[in-house]
């Protein structure tokens, strides 16, 4: 191994000629040393393969002497130094490829916990140190680096990407996604076990999209696209700007359309912490409107984060100094519920005027609106080219054309749609009607005439519904048909997908209109065995959200041993991945207000139920694991049956706990919780 070269070598030596390759096996890495201690250097020096060390002085000689971008493992000589938090900030704007190593004295290893919670710091050292802990920090820096280098390209300005499809280790995308959770441990909520849900008047239904199986192609296209355009903005440092081809823009679209998008949570995860890093070093610089955009834009992120307090205690001295620029840097980052509560603030506070504040609030009601109409459009778009018109009913066309209308939105755009949708609709109705499925055919002429749908085309699907339903009941010859469909689409193996021409779906048309049919059990059993196939073989590609799907199809067509032994085997899997062993002797049931929630039980009101003015409750079992994460989600009872089951099931879902422990150990328990839907009194 050559000799390591020192501070005080050639300049020929020095990190900004170090390479900032992607790190490999075969490659050099570059192990920067910050210390003024020579003793320091006789013991890292000696670091054998792949690592080449250097010495530098201060950080100060690091940032001057090295390229930003650069890739490499900064083992930083942090004993005496009193801005922690400040110098790491200003090595990770430097270079966001840097992976930290700190080193400092043993009594001041508390003051590392938060940065190692963070990330901030691979790992901490304390000296004097053993070469065996030396050498585990090295290898944990260099996978870290290795994920780096995967997110963000190697530093060198080449713009190729990874292929698409791409995935991180499992450790390394810990390692990033650790990032994420910082501050979930700040917001503790100890809720009642009876969750009430008030409306004090009809809400609009905003629930996030769910991936499904049918997704179309071209949708999938659309945001495979998106996060390469946002991935391709990281590597290109347009974090924040253009605003429509920032990397906070694209990620944010690819998961308007699909948030079950890990490379996009992940890319937003990312972004935060780099505009964190941005904050700390603005405001130390007095920068301040860089510091309140990056610190809003961070806010929109990740609310929950436990930096912000501290942000915003330092920010709230600067207040008068400051203006309304915090206002519009939330503004900027669309956070418009955050801007609001500024401008109520500034207006007790007095700090502006009448006129200023009232322009501000006409600011916020005005892109608000923007946002939400921009939103509203790519979603309709999207499902309407994923063919999901009516269905389901809070991720659909029609139900984001409904919040338009609840909203008062109505831009051109908006407008488009609604014709799109109109056109679209007409079509589904008519097939609908000549496929006697009259229930769906109703649905679709009450979503048109919403719409605002033409009356002339209105009156004729009308008419020729009415001549269809005044008909003979469904003729012999129809049953067949529907058997030869679902025996057909089996044999091509369309068990549940496209939705409206599946084995699946002619198996429950024929059981709608004749459930006596000789050839349906057969058919039945048949649909179910190959529904349970494709949930195997799911469950054994480790595609948990897929198998789930399939089983609660499988279960729709009744019981079976089979159906319980997968339910049993998905169960397991979801603890096992959750971290939880099961247990031979099943898992203790606790009682839900004994556990600690960190997030809040917020279940949508469905429309059905507003519509009608009905109330009720549901009562749901669930298992949370020993990483409080909640799986194996069930209905037991519901009053009234068939309204609030799915909402309150969602709603538990997005549930996370504090760990329960025994002996201090964490375990997965069951708990069950009763979830009640209210209607405010006016």
């Amino acid at each position: 191994m050559p000799t390591p070269a020192s501070k005080h070598d050639a300049a020929a030596a020095r990190p900004s000629e170090t390479s900032a390759s992607s790190p490999s096996k075969r490659q050099k890495l570059p192990a920067l040393l910050v210390t003024t201690d020579d003793s320091l250097w006789t013991q890292i020096g000696t670091v054998g393969e792949p690592w080449v060390p250097r010495q530098v002085d201060s950080v100060d000689d690091l940032i001057a002497s090295s390229k930003a971008g650069q890739t490499a493992v900064v083992l930083w000589d942090a004993r005496g130094q009193a801005a922690v938090a400040a110098v790491l900030s200003r090595i990770q704007l430097h270079s966001d490829r840097y992976v930290i190593i700190a080193l400092d004295a043993a009594d001041n290893a508390a003051a590392w916990e938060t940065p190692l919670a963070q990330r901030q710091v691979a790992a901490h050292l304390t000296l004097p140190f053993v070469a065996a802990d030396l050498s585990r920090a090295l290898e944990r820096a260099r996978e870290e680096l290795n994920t780096r280098v995967a997110l963000l390209g190697d530093g060198s300005g080449a713009t190729q990407q990874p292929p698409r499809g791409r995935k991180v280790t499992a450790t390394a995308a810990a390692i990033i996604a650790g990032a994420l959770g910082v501050g979930v441990a700040g917001f503790l909520l100890l809720r009642p076990n009876d969750s009430a849900v008030a409306v004090k008047s009809k809400p609009v239904e905003v629930s996030a999209p769910q991936r499904t199986e049918g997704a179309s192609a071209s949708s999938d296209e659309k945001v495979d696209l998106l996060i390469e355009r946002a991935q391709q903005a990281m590597l290109d440092r347009h974090y924040l700007d253009p605003a429509e081809g920032s990397a906070l823009s694209l990620y944010r679209n690819a998961l308007l359309l699909d948030p079950s998008r890990g490379e996009a949570t992940q890319g937003l995860q990312r972004l935060a912490e780099i505009l964190f890093a941005r904050v700390q070093s603005a405001l130390d610089e007095r920068k301040f409107d860089v510091a309140l955009q990056a610190l809003e834009t961070a806010r929109s992120i990740n609310p929950a984060d436990s930096r912000l307090a501290a942000f915003d205690e330092r920010l709230a001295a600067l207040r008068t100094e400051l203006g309304p620029a915090q206002i519009q840097a939330a503004l900027n980052a669309q956070n418009f519920d955050r801007a609001t509560q500024l401008i109520d603030e500034a207006a007790r506070a007095k700090v502006l005027t009448g006129a200023k504040l009232n322009q501000l609030r006409d600011d916020v009601r005005r892109r608000r609106e923007q946002f939400d109409s921009g939103r509203l459009v790519a979603l309709i778009g999207t499902r309407l080219q994923q063919d999901r018109l009516i269905d389901p009913h809070n991720d659909s066309a029609a139900s984001y054309l409904e919040e338009a209308r609840q909203s008062g939105l109505n831009s051109p755009a908006l407008q488009a749609q609604n014709q799109e949708f109109i056109k679209h609709a007409m079509q589904a109705a008519r097939a609908a009607i000549d496929q006697r499925r009259y229930g769906d055919a109703d649905r679709y002429l009450t979503e048109l005439h919403n719409c605002g749908a033409a009356g002339q085309g209105l009156a004729a699907l009308q008419h020729d519904l009415s001549v269809a339903r005044s008909q003979p009941a469904h003729e012999k010859s129809d049953q067949p048909q529907l058997l030869d469909l679902a025996r057909s689409r089996l044999a091509q193996g369309s068990v549940t997908e496209p939705e409206n021409d599946s084995a699946f779906y002619y198996v429950n048309q024929l059981r709608a209109v004749d459930p006596q049919n000789s050839g349906l059990p057969q058919m039945l059993s048949a649909v179910q065995q190959k529904m349970l196939e494709r949930s195997r073989e799911a469950l054994d590609a480790a595609d948990l959200v897929r198998a789930e799907a399939m089983l609660r199809q499988a279960k729709s067509l009744g019981d079976s041993a089979d159906l319980d032994a997968l339910n049993e085997r998905l169960l397991e899997a979801k603890l096992k991945a959750n971290g939880a062993v099961p247990s031979p002797s099943g898992m203790p049931e606790v009682a839900e207000n004994s556990l600690t929630r960190l997030t809040s039980l917020q279940p949508d009101y469905p429309r059905r139920a507003l519509t009608r003015n009905v109330e009720g409750w549901v009562e749901i079992s669930y298992t949370v694991t020993p990483k409080g994460k909640v799986v194996d989600v069930k209905a037991l009872r519901a009053d009234p049956v068939g309204f609030f089951e799915s909402a309150a099931t969602d709603a538990v879902r997005h549930l996370t706990y504090k760990p329960f422990l025994k002996d201090g150990t964490p375990i997965a328990v069951t708990t069950k919780v009763r979830v009640a839907f209210r209607l405010a009194v006016k």
